[in-house]
């Protein structure tokens, strides 16, 4: 008893601070926060703060007319290109005749010396140790309080190429990479406007990864904007290094499947959302760019769906609004049905499935839940294996697989049909991240299926249609604009009708609604015209 009281009244120990707590940003900084006019001794601080940073150079130059002030350039090797800051820095500050026989100062190169706009003066340590971490140079002169930051960045990002997993049959072939700088870019491309307004965050102590958020001005809601703001600004933590961290920090519901905030690797489908009223969360390091407030419609939908015919276009749609509820029901209605109600199998059909299944030895339900993890385990493995023969594994794989398993009476054939038109119909969602929530939703109705039959499948239907209805992208319903219904906005949803006929964005997420002029059906031209432009052609002769 003792014991447990000893436990019990022991008073906790203050837990210790996280460093990146201590500090505030998760970087070793001087006692003083302010630069020595001693060179040596801002030397010597450069060395203790960057401790066994091996790709760190500290170059000591003579600078002036006469070579007479002695000066220190910072920089990681790892980052800053030698040819670029010999050829764009150093070939200039060893020139005496660009000082014009002028006292060197900090203005003095700021202003006249150093050809770059790129420049920050900086006098305390914070500000230039984090410069030099982010890609710029330091220059320190003897007898100055203060540094200079020359935003000198290497090439040391991947080149623009095509989307890997949201390709096109049309339309644009460029992609986002994991440069920010680069991303901007092609958004600016597209969307050459002083309206496309861009402010910057610094998330993580440590990795001070860059966060933009991009929007139109004219278009969003004042709330939304300063909302994501907000959210942003909550962010503590040590690091960010990819999109999907950002991702669960906004989404409105965070215990649910649907977080309501898309992804993009597509400079023309980032350009298209933030032209009906949404905005665009860029990180740096990552080519995914979040897209906010999304619906289900608008995951619904590709790029190259304006790039064809409305016919065509509204055909693909249809099928693959089909491909989203085969993708989610087809195992678990085939397992009902096998299990609970072969009434509702034509005999015909009926007597094919049970032939097939003579001598499976598991019920339909293990067989599908079998089949199902097999062939996510065998997806898994294809996009885990090098590329060079990671997809031609994957194929193989699941058609060795499934052939043996169908020869040694594991599995019927039926199922391995099912399960094959399952997956196609998973890889017809245009969203990678409705795609990842339909292949779980799969297994939760296989189960309902399986202890219930079609009873389970529809109430299953039915708390998820329930579910979905209740989910909100930053106060926007994500089932919108099926629910609640907006007969306006139809018209982009599950088809598409001609470009002349959208007159205007969605209701719910654009602060202007009118896109375009209402009357720009195109028509051929009248009869009486056209037999007066006859008449008054010349004649050839």
């Amino acid at each position: 008893m003792n014991i447990f009281r000893r436990f019990f009244n022991k008073k906790p120990q203050p837990r210790q601070p996280d460093s990146f707590l201590d500090t505030g940003n998760g970087t070793s900084y001087p006692d003083s926060p302010s630069l020595s006019r001693n060179l040596i001794r801002n030397r010597e601080t450069i060395r203790v703060v960057f401790e066994n940073c091996d790709d760190l150079i500290i170059h000591e130059v003579s600078l002036g007319p006469n070579h007479a002030t002695p000066a220190l350039i910072i920089y990681f090797s790892s980052i800053i290109k030698s040819e670029v800051l010999q050829t764009g820095l150093m070939s200039v500050l060893l020139n005496p005749q660009n000082y014009g026989g002028s006292n060197i100062s900090l203005d003095l190169l700021k202003n006249r010396v150093i050809p770059t706009g790129q420049v920050s003066e900086e006098r305390n340590w914070p500000a230039i140790i984090d410069g030099i971490c982010r890609a710029s140079v330091a220059l320190i002169i003897d007898g100055e309080d203060g540094a200079l930051l020359i935003n000198m960045p290497g090439e040391n990002h991947r080149a623009i190429s095509q989307p890997i997993t949201q390709s096109a049959a049309a339309g644009p072939a460029d992609a986002f990479n994991e440069d920010i700088n680069t991303n901007l870019a092609l958004l600016r491309k597209r969307l050459p406007t002083s309206n496309l307004a861009v402010e910057k965050f610094m998330i993580g102590s440590v990795t001070k990864t860059e966060v933009d958020i991009v929007y139109l001005r004219d278009l969003i809601h004042k709330e939304l904007a300063g909302e994501i703001k907000t959210r942003l600004d909550r962010i503590q933590t040590d690091g960010i290094l990819s999109a999907g961290q950002i991702e669960e920090q906004l989404q409105d519901s965070p215990y649910s499947l649907f977080s309501g905030i898309d992804s993009s690797e597509r400079p023309d489908k980032v350009a298209s959302a933030l032209l009906e009223g949404s905005a665009a969360v860029m990180t740096d390091g990552t080519p995914f760019v979040l897209l906010m407030p999304t619906t289900m419609a608008n995951q619904m939908t590709a790029s190259d769906d304006y790039a064809l015919r409305y016919w065509y276009a509204s055909f693909i749609r249809i099928i693959r609004w089909s491909a989203l509820f085969i993708a989610a029901l087809a195992p678990a209605i085939y397992v009902a049905l096998i299990s609970y109600h072969q009434e509702l199998i034509p005999p015909s059909l009926l007597v094919t499935v049970v032939a097939n299944r003579e001598g499976v030895p598991f019920p339909a339900f293990v067989e599908a839940f079998f089949m199902e993890l097999s062939f996510e385990t065998l997806r898994e493995a294809g996009i885990r294996l090098p590329k060079t023969f990671g997809q031609t594994i994957s194929i193989v794989g699941t058609i060795v697989v499934g052939q043996a398993a169908v020869s040694a009476g594991i599995v019927s054939s039926g199922m391995v049909v099912i399960v094959a038109l399952t997956a196609i119909a998973s890889y017809s969602i245009p969203s990678f991240t409705l795609s990842n929530n339909v292949r779980l939703l799969r297994f939760f109705f296989m189960i309902l299926g399986g202890f219930l039959g079609l009873f389970g499948i529809m109430a299953g239907v039915s708390l998820l249609s329930l579910h979905l209805c209740s989910v909100r992208s930053f106060g926007i319903p994500y089932m919108s604009p099926l629910a609640p219904l907006s007969l306006g906005d139809l018209k982009d949803t599950l088809i598409r009708v001609p470009n002349w006929m959208m007159n205007d964005r969605p209701r719910l997420t654009a602060y202007q609604t009118r896109r375009q002029s209402p009357n720009m059906k195109p028509h051929p031209p009248a009869p009486d015209d056209a037999s007066s432009k006859r008449k008054d052609k010349p004649d050839a002769g």
